[in-house]
């Protein structure tokens, strides 16, 4: 498929049914809103509600693996009752959970169910986010919208900790209760402007046990591959913050937060064509070595070899994860919700092994007075990962947007 010319995206956009339209726009506010609280929440569940550390920290832990991997259930919830009704009662979850955890401010008990509402919302609303997205657009758009949609939650991501950071300081619980009412707005505005939808994401649930087996094994090694992805991108994600704290740059992680989200803003969304068309293994192995080469010159100290690698990361994020979505909806055809939800579940599982064995390495080269060895760990691992999937035939299916399979001479990563 030949890039389209700007001016013809520009007609795209202006095509573009309302709903989808007000989507793309609600997306950004909903990832704004979801960052003004979620980078905070352990910090305020022991400075505002007063929760022990290492209650908060177990609680924080297990709120994150159902954000992510509760997203299984996306699937099955969107076949039941439908994308937009699926969308609506995510929001009205995480509504509730912000309101309660306002209230546990004065009643800390509330903070476990809030915690896990506020955690349970992202995890039904994401994959039927991204499924209503695919069912709304034809195949060979599927790649840029999937793009704009990223570019919108990482916009979102990249604004909400710096708006939540002038506040965070005020008082707890108007900062949560405000977010709560803002998620009332945006749960209002689901239902007022957008519209059902029917088709692919309606088809039947794939169930449970050898069906979901069935339907996952032409998909195993996308699968596997983005668990790994998730694993590596985990490593920064969870960490970058605590290293910028023990340089004593905390001020950093602000800005490296925001470097990291405008460049998958830019580039993902026009780029997002040649992340489909190009060989898959070829593309993938490319990818992880941008993140080996990111996470080395991170090892090398200092601020601005901070920003450096996260520069050099964040490119291979921006081809690796997109590409991730990609294959995963066309190797599981006709069910999208069930796509995503297998895709945020198996980002969970890498965040939690992230979280697990990074914890323990970062800790070491803590004590030992290297911090900057932890990404140098980090980088031996991604190089790992490229040894693990360049291996390959001469030729190569990619993901053509026309939503078939075709084989391919390899060509240069972007």
């Amino acid at each position: 498929m030949k890039k389209p010319p700007a001016a013809s995206r520009w007609q795209t956009f202006r095509d573009l049914s309302p709903s989808l339209k007000s989507l793309i726009v609600l997306s950004f506010v909903v990832a704004l809103g979801s960052y003004m609280v979620t980078p905070f929440i352990g910090v305020l569940m022991v400075q505002a509600v007063g929760l022990d550390l290492r209650v908060a920290g177990a609680l924080v832990a297990v709120a994150t693996f159902i954000q992510f991997g509760g997203s299984i259930l996306g699937g099955p919830v969107v076949n039941r009752i439908g994308l937009k009704p699926t969308m609506v009662g995510a929001l009205v979850l995480r509504t509730a959970g912000l309101a309660l955890l306002g209230v546990a401010v004065a009643v800390p008990w509330l903070a476990y169910p809030a915690v896990l509402l506020v955690a349970l919302g992202p995890a039904l609303y994401l994959p039927a986010n991204k499924a209503y997205i695919v069912t709304c657009v034809s195949d060979d758009l599927r790649p840029l919208f999937l793009g704009v949609s990223s570019a919108a939650l990482n916009a979102g991501m990249g604004v909400g900790p710096l708006l939540a950071a002038l506040l965070i300081d005020t008082d707890p619980m108007m900062l949560l209760l405000g977010a709560a009412l803002l998620f009332a707005a945006i749960t209002l505005a689901h239902q007022l402007t957008m519209r059902p939808v029917e088709g692919r994401a309606a088809t039947p649930s794939p169930g449970t046990g050898p069906g979901v087996l069935r339907r996952l094994r032409p998909a195993l090694r996308p699968v596997l591959v983005t668990g790994l992805a998730f694993y590596l991108y985990f490593f920064f994600q969870s960490f970058v913050g605590l290293y910028a704290a023990e340089l004593g740059h905390i001020g950093m992680l602000g800005w490296v937060m925001l470097l990291n989200c405008a460049m998958v803003v830019v580039l993902q969304p026009a780029l997002s064509g040649r992340i489909a068309r190009a060989p898959y293994r070829l593309l993938v192995g490319g990818s992880f070595a941008l993140l080996a080469a990111g996470t080395a010159v991170m090892s090398l100290g200092g601020p601005w070899m901070l920003l450096a690698g996260t520069a050099v990361f964040t490119l291979g994020e921006v081809f690796l994860l997109l590409r991730c979505d990609l294959e995963l909806v066309e190797r599981v055809p006709g069910n999208p919700a069930f796509a995503f939800g297998v895709q945020r579940l198996t980002a969970g599982v890498g965040g939690l092994l992230a979280g697990l064995a990074g914890g323990f390495v970062f800790a070491h080269f803590v004590q030992a007075g290297e911090p900057e060895g932890f990404w140098l760990f980090a980088a031996v691992q991604c190089a790992v990962a490229v040894l693990l999937v360049l291996p390959a035939r001469r030729r190569r299916r990619a993901v053509l947007p026309s939503g078939t399979a075709a084989e391919r001479t390899p060509e240069p990563v972007p």
